[in-house]
């Protein structure tokens, strides 16, 4: 099993009680059109943030250094 792969179902069960929570909660407090656009939103957020930390990982394992933003400092050797 790959490491990167572990507690993966954990991740995903939670990630699908959070989408579910919100859908719910939008449904009680705006009705079911905003519930459904909740719900998607809080997935494409998940599948962004999934997205962003694959290309950091491929970028940190190329060898390449981080590139630093205003306001950081860059990191001792």
């Amino acid at each position: 099993m790959n490491p990167g792969t572990a507690g993966l179902g954990a991740r995903l069960m939670v990630r699908a009680l959070v989408v579910a929570a919100a859908a719910v909660m939008a449904l009680g407090f705006l009705g079911p059109e905003a519930a459904l656009l909740v719900a998607v939103l809080t997935v494409l957020t998940f599948v962004l943030l999934w997205a962003r930390s694959l290309a950091e990982r491929s970028r940190e394992g190329s060898g390449r250094s981080r590139r630093v933003g205003a306001g950081e400092r860059p990191l001792p050797d």
